[in-house]
């Protein structure tokens, strides 16, 4: 009888003790996050930004979260991007805000012209302040979930055969230009703005459609413009603003801890360490790029910066008309464009 007795006891004993192991086992269940971006997996921001800060992500979460990856628009393209995030056919989704001109019209405040910021790091450090102070901004993005904000480098004029010193020695010139207010700006300028395609730019510059273009540095010196052309003007004509977005329902399914280990590497300094590291070390690299290329072959950019009086003659001609354009814009569907404006210039001036 005793030996009858002691076999189901140990079999509920050893039960229990199988199936209080259960929640620990739900516990250590790792989630799978699907992520879409439009850049190459080989290009230098993927290398050292984006591909890291999801590195980052996983390593914060000691593992409870495993993110695959889809560059080079192989699970949605670029301009899809913002829908491949709010549908769930991705759960976070890499943005270039200007694909969507109009939907996001605080944001837009980024691209305005000859705002003279520093740095990427330091636009996005602004570009992420003004995400967190003006709940307006915030409510462009409410349809998912904000994980970061950024920006590109700085946009400048490259010209080949033309040294651009001067407001008057642009008039007439053909220069690629984005949409928007980079072309508005232009017009003001008195060039001729110019839409074509970024990979068909070098060959619009050697046949000569194209008398320059509006680049940072890091993207002459990939797609080799610097081969055809020979000035740089340092004027900060614009930037670009980015954001990494996440579907919503996803973002709220997630539990807290996790949720909380993924907010602590998404904040301010993140953002300007992406800022830094996908653009300004971008630029800095391709600076490097094209002096050794002039080195090797002899064909040297001129550099040129206009003094501040000059600066502001292109200010006043070419950004001012355009960034009353953007505040009229905003005012009307009754956002505060003036305070949101108003910030951005007193954070240009301040911030790092």
């Amino acid at each position: 009888m005793k030996k009858f007795f002691l076999i189901p006891t140990l079999l509920f004993f050893v039960c229990g003790l199988f199936f209080a192991g259960f929640p620990a086992l739900a516990q250590a269940k790792v989630i799978k996050l699907v992520y879409t971006d439009h850049n190459p997996p080989t290009s230098y921001g993927t290398i050292h930004a984006n591909a890291v800060w999801l590195d980052r992500l996983e390593n914060a979460t000691n593992g409870q979260i495993e993110i695959e990856r889809y560059f080079g628009e192989t699970l949605a393209k670029g301009t899809d991007a913002w829908n491949a995030a709010k549908t769930g056919v991705a759960d976070m989704a890499w943005c270039a805000m200007g694909y969507w001109p109009g939907m996001a019209p605080l944001t837009e405040i980024m691209q305005l012209p000859f705002i003279p910021f520093k740095s990427a790091e330091q636009a996005s450090g602004i570009l992420r302040k003004l995400y967190n102070t003006f709940p307006e901004f915030q409510k462009e993005y409410e349809d998912v979930h904000v994980l970061i904000n950024y920006t590109a480098g700085m946009y400048r004029l490259l010209t080949v055969k033309k040294q651009v010193k001067t407001l008057e020695d642009l008039k007439g010139l053909k220069i690629r230009a984005l949409g928007g207010p980079q072309t508005d700006a232009m017009k003001a300028l008195g060039a001729v703005p110019t839409m074509v395609p970024f990979s068909d730019t070098y060959l619009a510059l050697q046949k000569g459609v194209l008398d320059g273009v509006i680049t940072p540095i890091g993207a002459c010196e990939i797609f080799n413009f610097h081969e055809q052309a020979k000035y740089w003007t340092h004027v900060v004509i614009a930037t670009a603003p980015f954001a990494i977005i996440m579907n919503k329902a996803k973002w709220n399914s997630l539990p807290p801890d996790i949720q909380e280990a993924i907010n602590k590497e998404s904040g301010y300094d993140t953002c300007r360490w992406l800022g830094k590291n996908y653009s300004d070390a971008l630029d800095d690299e391709g600076n490097k790029e094209i002096a050794e290329y002039a080195a090797k072959t002899g064909h040297e950019l001129i550099d040129y910066t206009p003094p501040k009086e000059e600066l502001a003659r292109w200010q006043k001609v070419g950004g001012k008309p355009v960034w009353d354009a953007w505040l009229a814009r905003v005012n009307e569907k009754g956002l505060p464009g003036q305070k949101v404006f108003d910030e951005l210039l007193r954070l240009v001036e301040t911030e790092p």
